[in-house]
């Protein structure tokens, strides 16, 4: 089976030790356990009309360029994993 490295903040950790010692789980049963039910109720998936844009041309370029600005700065400020783009 893969395996994957997850980087979680101190608080959520332990409160998942909390949890997975009473349910005397290991913490990658509970992590996949967790992934399995976002999967299911579609955590994450976007609402239908969620990119339906009213904007007029001229509104609709200014917020493409300024998406454009912000990735640029995103990627030059980035440490590891350079040339992937997002």
């Amino acid at each position: 089976m893969p395996s994957t490295t997850v980087h979680l903040p101190d608080p959520l950790l332990a409160e998942i030790d909390r949890i997975v010692k009473e349910e005397r789980i290991s913490r990658n049963r509970f992590i996949v356990m967790a992934c399995e039910k976002a999967l299911k109720n579609s955590v994450g998936k976007w609402p239908d009309d969620f990119f339906k844009s009213e904007l007029n041309r001229k509104d609709l370029q200014l917020l493409r360029d300024g998406v454009a600005e912000m990735e640029t700065a995103i990627n030059k400020s980035r440490k590891n994993r350079m040339g992937i783009r997002l």
